[in-house]
């Protein structure tokens, strides 16, 4: 999970807000949410994840849900309410279903920063605090089938993907080498970033996990090849890891 961006409010939701509302209320088995003006900015705000478990969303017939943080059937005036709805793969959703995070406060990444409250070591997410402690449970973020081996198959891949270009730089001997391998690692830096699958997990496997990343960074600074681009890089990995300390 990482810290997100709400989005101005559309401009057409605002023009039917109050009538979706009603709608709703009226027939609460109607999905007045499921308007391309509200759906396409919500995967847009996510990079097409999952606001919660970050797992890559309409692919592989994993469709986008609209999840409601104030669930709709307690909170029918927030239906459709701007900063309400997040972008939910179907286990996330599923799991949360009708949890009051009013009475049993949970992570909202809107307005949360994830690293206050959450930590991940081993593969697992652990919680700092009850928000965090509820937020694991209530949308299934340590589910083993669903989450924890394929962000733990991304991260690995990444980090092998890595060792490889780690590999190739010491053994090149041209500038031109020099150059399209330290290309080559700024390009699995950037793979890292909030736009990727599982980013928060695979931030903080590559800066606390995999025992190789000291190593490549103290031996790019003293080749002189750490730049200002690999610097901002790391900086954009650490503002989304969610390390133990």
């Amino acid at each position: 999970m990482i810290k997100l961006t709400l989005p101005p409010k559309p401009d057409r939701l605002t023009e039917n807000e109050t009538r979706l509302t009603s709608e709703f209320k009226a027939d609460n088995n109607k999905t007045v949410w499921k308007q391309s003006y509200i759906t396409e900015p919500l995967l847009e705000m996510t990079h097409n994840k999952c606001a919660y478990s970050e797992t890559r969303l309409n692919e592989k017939s994993n469709y986008m849900e609209v999840e409601h943080f104030r669930h709709k059937s307690k909170y029918p005036e927030d239906v459709v309410k701007w900063g309400n709805l997040l972008p939910s793969c179907k286990t996330c959703n599923t799991a949360k279903s009708k949890w009051d995070v009013v009475e049993e406060p949970i992570v909202n990444p809107l307005t949360d920063t994830p690293n206050d409250h959450l930590y991940i070591k081993g593969g697992r997410f652990y919680p700092k605090d009850d928000k965090g402690a509820n937020t694991i449970i209530a949308v299934a973020l340590n589910d083993n089938d669903q989450f924890v081996i394929p962000r733990f198959m991304e991260a690995t891949a990444v980090v092998s993907h890595l060792e490889e270009a780690f590999e190739s730089i010491k053994d090149a001997d041209t500038i031109r080498k020099i150059t399209f391998r330290l290309n080559n690692i700024k390009k699995i830096f950037r793979q890292c970033g909030p736009e990727s699958a599982y980013s928060a997990f695979i931030a903080t496997y590559l800066l606390y996990e995999w025992p190789i990343y000291h190593d490549m960074e103290a031996y790019l600074k003293s080749k002189m090849l750490w730049d200002d681009e690999l610097e901002s890089l790391k900086t954009v990995i650490e503002s989304i890891a969610l390390p133990p300390v």
